[in-house]
């Protein structure tokens, strides 16, 4: 069996993004710390480029960033059930997947039953 998985490479750049800033650090100082060009990370925070695996991974050593929020926008829970997405996300987004209000609003439903009966099982 192959899993896929489509990258949204623009909402992980723009995630890389915020968490440059949030730390104050120029593109410069972090491309320098992480061991890329500057263009490269620049094309990464613009969706321009996919970032690769050991980009992010180096990406959240040097800047202390949760992984999971970096390649998924979600943050890891230390107990309990891992927690719900933290930031609006791109795949709820009208204008890129036709999902209508409605299918917006069954998604939230499912998503809160999942997490009921996650607590539910204390998963």
């Amino acid at each position: 069996m192959q899993l896929q998985h489509e990258i949204d490479k623009k909402a992980i750049g723009k995630r890389l993004q915020n968490e440059r800033i949030r730390l104050d650090q120029t593109q410069e100082k972090l491309s320098e710390a992480i061991g890329v060009t500057t263009k490269y990370l620049s094309k990464v925070e613009n969706g321009a480029a996919a970032p690769s695996l050991p980009f992010i991974i180096k990406f959240s050593e040097v800047t202390g960033s949760d992984l999971n929020y970096l390649l998924r926008g979600m943050y890891r829970q230390t107990e309990g059930y891992p927690s719900m997405v933290r930031e609006e996300s791109s795949f709820y987004d009208v204008s890129t997947t036709g999902i209508s209000k409605k299918g917006r609003r069954v998604c939230s439903e499912i998503m809160k039953k999942v997490i009921e009966v996650l607590e539910e099982n204390n998963i």
